[in-house]
């Protein structure tokens, strides 16, 4: 029989388990949060895109409405059209404050942008809702996600969004 002390075993080995649920639980927090994290930017994009394409149908739909789509030019050196950019950032509810540069564009495009294997706008001379039946009409919203992690996660601190969303014109 071997003959213990009053502490026995586990007096010896309460250093050791300390060490072992840090290591343990920094792996685990490092990838939990880079799940949420991971999961706000799906989330962001997600919102995004959906904003874009409730705008373009909103641009498609409204084309010849006249005075409420006067052109404005935006402090952030966007030209774009009240109703539509108001639109658009009430169906980001709320996701735009977390998009720095946050700026929403409308434009007519070609349509070549279809025939493409690789998506490209070809942007169209002239203004959007001077366009016909069939045209392509592009909403564009652009900015940067900021992260809340980005050293510890190992991610860039700014990751560009550029959500562009084309329609055919009903008008």
């Amino acid at each position: 029989m071997i003959a213990r002390g009053p502490r026995g075993r586990s007096g010896r080995r309460s250093g050791a388990t300390t060490v072992e649920v840090a290591v343990v639980l920094s792996v685990f927090l490092m990838f939990l949060f880079g799940i949420f994290e991971y999961c706000r930017y799906l989330m962001a994009i997600q919102v995004t895109t959906n904003a874009a394409r409730d705008g373009a149908r909103y641009a498609v739909v409204n084309l010849g409405k006249g005075a409420s789509f006067a052109t404005a030019n935006y402090s952030d050196g966007v030209t774009t059209y009240p109703s539509i950019r108001s639109y658009v950032t009430q169906r980001m509810g709320g996701m735009n404050n977390m998009i720095d540069g946050y700026a929403v564009s409308v434009f007519a495009c070609d349509s070549y942008y279809l025939n493409q294997p690789v998506p490209t706008i070809v942007a169209k001379t002239g203004a959007w809702n001077a366009a016909q039946f069939g045209e392509r009409i592009a909403v564009r919203i652009q900015g940067n996600y900021g992260t809340i992690l980005p050293n510890f996660l190992m991610m860039g601190a700014v990751i560009p969004i550029n959500v562009v969303v084309t329609m055919g014109s009903e008008g």
